[in-house]
């Protein structure tokens, strides 16, 4: 992805996502990034935290399964996940943010965009948390705190971290990667993916 532009510029980054998706064999990204192609109508199923999304080869035009079309913000998130996915297996080993290709550069910003509003979400209710990763599919890790996975794109899980505090310590937080994670996303686009499911596991507990 072109740094300058960025996400600063939605309509020229999507553009050149559909570019570059548009020259893929649809076949050859299906198995890589484990969704399902239908030859028939040249679509792409992308399952999206608890939607499916369908995409068509070769305009990358993307629609939820009710007809509604993907924001601009979740069409780039998507194509660049299709673009970049090589099939890597997943490790089940988790790093943090920094440790992502450039990730170090971020970091700090990556802490206020993603973990900070996390915590305030859930720091006074650590087991609403864990339901509300749960009703997205997430499952529990053997880490320390409370860690649950939430299955965001097919090989894409992120790892939200929970250690609740008590009167002597202040809670805190972190989101994790798996190992894996350079061979399906930009550094970038995991920066944007936790408020997303942030959001998403907010809706669950109102």
């Amino acid at each position: 992805m072109n740094k300058k532009r960025s996400y600063f510029n939605l309509d020229v980054t999507l553009e050149e996502a559909k570019k570059s998706f548009s020259i893929l064999d649809p076949n050859l990204v299906a198995e890589r990034a484990k969704v399902d192609f239908d030859t028939k109508t040249k679509t792409l199923t992308l399952p999206f935290i608890n939607r499916k999304y369908l995409i068509n080869h070769p305009a990358g035009e993307i629609f939820a399964e009710d007809g509604s079309p993907a924001s601009q913000y979740l069409s780039i998130i998507m194509l660049h996940y299709l673009v970049t996915a090589d099939g890597t297996p997943l490790t089940g080993r988790w790093i943090a943010y920094r440790h992502l290709p450039g990730g170090d550069i971020y970091n700090e910003p990556f802490r206020k965009r993603a973990i900070t509003p996390f915590l305030k979400t859930f720091e006074e209710q650590p087991e609403r948390f864990r339901e509300a990763a749960e009703a997205l599919g997430g499952h529990q890790q053997s880490i320390s705190g409370i860690g649950m996975a939430v299955p965001v794109l097919p090989m894409v899980p992120l790892c939200f971290v929970l250690w609740p505090g008590d009167e002597e310590i202040s809670a805190s937080a972190n989101i994790l990667f798996d190992e894996a994670a350079p061979s399906y996303l930009p550094t970038e686009d995991y920066a944007h993916l936790p408020a997303i499911v942030n959001g998403a596991m907010k809706e669950q507990i109102k």
